[in-house]
């Protein structure tokens, strides 16, 4: 959005200071400035890693993606929860901004065709962190993961799915209040309202949900609007995206971008991965 903001007044500026010029070279001009601002969002490379860790080879939970700064240091932690059928790699274009100054870990839940399994992820998550062995925390600064990186703080978010698999835990009493430091939903979906059955109180965790609330949308059909009422938070601030356009799988990149569904057109989707990267 600030990048549009910019283009638009550079294509202002500059027209009045060209006025001499003639109109198809105006025109051209202010095309290119267009063009310029379809492009959308660039990740800085050479501000961050990436890594890919198989749980077989690195004795983890779950396989993971981890996008961290490049300099050695401490850095707060942000865990992301990928939606349906996706993986970590789909959100590299609004998590590559915080990988600047964040460790951002991916974690790659096993694909399921059977069912929702929203425990089975749940019940999953903190040991996926925590558990000594299996852990991906305690391995970070290992010779093997990140030497020279400590962590701080932990933050907890996921997209759909991922979303719906951290609403179910603090529902279930699976996942506390300051568990994380914070924790963020982006269009959060579960299959079944009961999934959320009961009302999680949190004073110590910031929350943020953006939901889209894409009425015909037939990727959301448990979100935000039916299950948000059951967080009762201290600390927690909630966007209505649906009336700038934005719709489920806006926010993604990759092969995933161009599923058929889902999805509005490109300037569209710009500013809504624009607003998931506010988040």
């Amino acid at each position: 959005l600030a990048q549009g903001g910019v283009l638009f007044s550079l294509s202002v500026c500059l027209q009045e200071s060209l006025s001499d010029m003639g109109r198809i070279a105006r025109r051209t001009l202010f095309h290119l400035v267009l063009l310029t601002a379809a492009v959308g969002h660039s990740c800085e490379h050479s501000s961050y890693n990436v890594v890919t860790l198989s749980k077989t080879a690195y004795s983890l939970v779950h396989s993971t993606r981890i996008l961290y700064p490049t300099n050695a240091g401490s850095y707060p932690v942000f865990t992301w929860l990928h939606g349906w059928q996706l993986e970590g790699a789909n959100y590299d274009e609004i998590l590559c901004d915080a990988a600047k100054s964040n460790i951002v870990i991916c974690m790659q839940m096993d694909r399921n065709f059977v069912g929702e399994q929203l425990d089975v992820d749940a019940k999953l998550l903190m040991p996926y962190l925590h558990d000594p062995r299996k852990g991906i925390l305690p391995k970070i600064g290992s010779s093997a993961v990140l030497p020279g990186y400590r962590y701080t703080h932990i933050g907890l978010g996921g997209h759909s799915r991922g979303g719906g698999v951290i609403a179910y835990a603090y529902s279930h009493g699976i996942l506390v209040d300051a568990d994380f430091s914070a924790v963020v939903f982006v269009d959060a979906v579960t299959g079944q309202k009961s999934d959320v059955p009961n009302v999680v109180r949190l004073n110590q965790t910031t929350v943020r949900a953006m939901y889209f609330n894409d009425a015909h949308s037939s990727c959301v059909v448990n979100g935000w609007p039916q299950f948000g009422d059951k967080f009762d938070c201290k600390h927690i601030n909630v966007i209505d995206a649906g009336s700038a356009g934005c719709q489920h799988m806006d926010i993604v990149s990759g092969l995933a971008s161009w599923l058929p569904v889902c999805h509005s057109n490109s300037s569209i989707k710009e500013m809504c991965k624009a607003k998931a990267r506010q988040e």
